[in-house]
């Protein structure tokens, strides 16, 4: 395993794949943290105010909300990528034991989505806590609530990377699993947690892959968007690690029945 999952990393670091997506994340948190917090502290009609630990901590947690897909896609990429260009033939080879190979895929895709998750929640911390104190505002950094919603976010994100490989491996084609994952995360998700929302069943998006995130975390501005009455962020971790163990469980299924051919 240790020298399979040598190999694995050795591949993710040799592309420029893992830094696009990451400077993408990057960018995004950046941008729409510092977004939602110059609008909550400067537009007079903004529903967000930052008087509170719970408050802040929805800025605190915008990676979670916005920006989860990028792990996700580089978990689904760190599988799909191989039967695209066919090196799965050579891995297999070199590795006859298929389930090594899938662990150690699992393995580097949750290092590598804690690492993102690190550096997304740690630069929204930072832009948030340069804008509050530029207001002279607390950002809360000592505040329980506060340090739950880091720890949370970085956990949350570090989840999403195994879940991806787990779909990787289910979907096979990378086209077709990325498109996919665009039309869920971005489209169909919200929309049904938005339409939830106003049928007056805000909970439903409690129990979807995204929604469950947010809880996880300790909410995000999507939950305080919706109204929603956040739940512990146990039964967030609950049902995103049933969504994980599902999913990797199938994944793995499918990635030991392949055939090299």
């Amino acid at each position: 395993m240790k020298i399979q999952l040598s190999s694995e990393l050795t591949k993710i670091t040799s592309t420029k794949l893992w830094w696009l997506l990451l400077a993408a994340m990057a960018v995004l948190t950046m941008g729409f943290t510092a977004f939602i917090a110059f609008a909550a502290l400067y537009a007079p009609r903004s529903p967000l105010h930052l008087n509170s630990a719970d408050k802040i901590a929805l800025l605190y947690n915008m990676p979670v909300a916005i920006a989860y897909i990028f792990p996700l896609a580089f978990g689904v990429v760190t599988v799909t990528r191989e039967y695209n260009s066919r090196t799965i033939v050579l891995t297999f080879l070199s590795e006859p034991r298929k389930h090594i190979v899938y662990g150690a895929k699992l393995l580097s895709s949750l290092c590598m989505a804690f690492f993102y998750g690190i550096v997304s929640v740690g630069l929204s911390a930072a832009v948030t806590a340069m804008m509050l104190s530029a207001q002279g505002t607390d950002p809360h950094f000592t505040d329980p609530k506060v340090i739950t919603a880091i720890l949370g976010s970085v956990g949350v994100l570090t989840m999403w990377g195994p879940i991806g490989v787990g779909l990787g491996a289910l979907l096979r084609n990378q086209v077709v699993a990325l498109v996919g994952l665009l039309l869920v995360t971005r489209f169909i998700e919200p929309l049904a947690r938005l339409g939830a929302a106003r049928a007056g069943y805000a909970q439903f998006g409690s129990y979807l892959p995204g929604g469950a995130g947010d809880i996880a975390s300790g909410g995000t501005i999507i939950n305080a968007a919706a109204g929603m009455n956040t739940p512990s962020p146990l039964v967030g971790f609950l049902v995103l690690g049933t969504y994980a163990l599902t999913l990797v469980l199938i994944g793995q299924i499918r990635f030991t029945r392949y055939e090299v051919s």
